[in-house]
């Protein structure tokens, strides 16, 4: 969800200000990328939780569909966002030099 406010945040900004982002500020398309891998990772993880929590009987059935509703919209997301990457790089590669 951070990288969500991260984008609304850069939104607003002009293309010089982009440019003079210094240290943190500054995140490349491939660590952009690392993250979100971990973070659907994470979310999967929590997911897996739950379903053992819900066996043992310690959530109720409705959080446990939650964790998983949540871990099914990260993954669905993840692979939308890996479809247009190949789309885009499908589409440079097309470019006549």
């Amino acid at each position: 969800m951070t990288e969500i406010k991260n984008i609304n945040e850069l939104l607003g900004k002009s293309l010089e200000e982009l440019k003079n982002l210094k240290g943190t500020q500054k995140e490349s398309f491939e660590q952009a990328l690392k993250d979100a891998i971990k973070e659907a990772s994470k979310v999967e993880e929590e997911a897996q939780k739950a379903i053992e929590a819900f066996s043992k009987g310690e959530i109720s059935i409705h959080q446990v569909v939650l964790a998983m509703e949540k871990a099914d919209m990260t993954l669905q997301t993840l692979i939308q966002v890996r479809n247009k990457v190949l789309t885009a790089y499908e589409e440079i590669s097309r470019m006549q030099v």
